[in-house]
């Protein structure tokens, strides 16, 4: 990108001047949902999906508003034209706007809207068949997970704490249950080949790759169970896998100090075979 463009109330603007009221609520109260959108060859990754997520996350949140699906679409894809791109990373927000600080919810106020676009982060081969090191830490936050909010610090916090011990993530278990990773869902393949991951309840974000790579898997004969499990079942399995728009699929390699996988032992093979099918939906969808 030459001059950075992003998006602000109906605005598209130079980055550096796209400034937000002080009292904004998404400043304030972290009161605001948000989306992250792959763009690939011109065209946005399940960009239905994740924007369907969007107003749900909004109607949960009781912020109301009058713009449309197609209306944000275009929106993210102007954006990456003005910016020059066709691959990348849109960033979407969309905040309950600004009132004077008071702790309920306020009435008759605009929702504020940005968005931003980046580049693309690439994972070589070879980082993919390295797979990633995960700890396991106890699930820190809310109840409403299944909301996409901007409330971000728990995952944050946690993140940076996998990765100062030498991790690369950090999975949440709560009461023994694991949930998902700090910005990722879990999937984990059992001695039959099944695949599993938790449901999509309250204590994760029902992500729009994992609801893919659910499709996938069972348009390709491979058995989903989505039911709880616990950490001594991950730690067992003979693969485990992350999934999100920006890792798309990235294989674990190791929990806490068990090694799931390395040069000694077999390969995720059935991640690989599953991560070519989604490499294959991204460029004919």
């Amino acid at each position: 990108m030459t001059q950075r463009i992003s998006y602000l109330n109906g605005k598209y603007l130079p980055h550096e001047n796209c400034l937000v009221h002080i009292e904004d609520r998404a400043f304030q109260f972290a009161d605001g949902a948000y989306e992250v959108t792959l763009l690939e060859n011109n065209k946005l990754v399940d960009g239905q999906n994740h924007l369907v997520r969007m107003m749900r996350s909004l109607n949960e949140l009781s912020i109301t508003h009058n713009f449309t699906i197609d209306s944000l679409i275009e929106i993210q894809l102007e954006l990456f034209r003005r910016n020059k791109l066709n691959s990348g990373f849109c960033y979407l927000q969309i905040s309950r706007g600004h009132a004077n600080r008071q702790p309920s919810l306020p009435k008759d106020i605009e929702p504020t809207i940005n968005a931003t676009v980046s580049e693309k982060k690439i994972f070589s081969p070879e980082e993919f068949a390295k797979g990633i090191k995960v700890m396991t830490t106890d699930d820190i936050r809310w109840h409403r997970c299944d909301i996409k909010t901007v409330n971000l610090l728990a995952s944050t916090l946690t993140n940076q704490k996998a990765k100062d011990l030498g991790f690369d993530d950090a999975i949440f278990v709560r009461n023994g249950i694991v949930t998902e990773a700090t910005y990722a869902n879990v999937f984990i393949v059992d001695k039959k080949n099944n695949l599993i991951t938790h449901p999509a309840d309250n204590n994760i974000l029902c992500g729009v790759t994992r609801n893919r790579i659910i499709k996938i898997a069972q348009e390709n004969k491979i058995n989903v169970i989505e039911k709880k499990f616990r950490v001594e079942e991950m730690s067992e399995s003979s693969e485990v896998f992350l999934t999100s728009s920006t890792l798309k699929i990235r294989p674990v390699s190791q929990i806490n100090d068990v090694k799931i996988f390395n040069n000694n032992h077999s390969k995720p093979t059935l991640t690989k075979a599953i991560n070519d099918k989604y490499q294959e939906f991204i460029l004919n969808q």
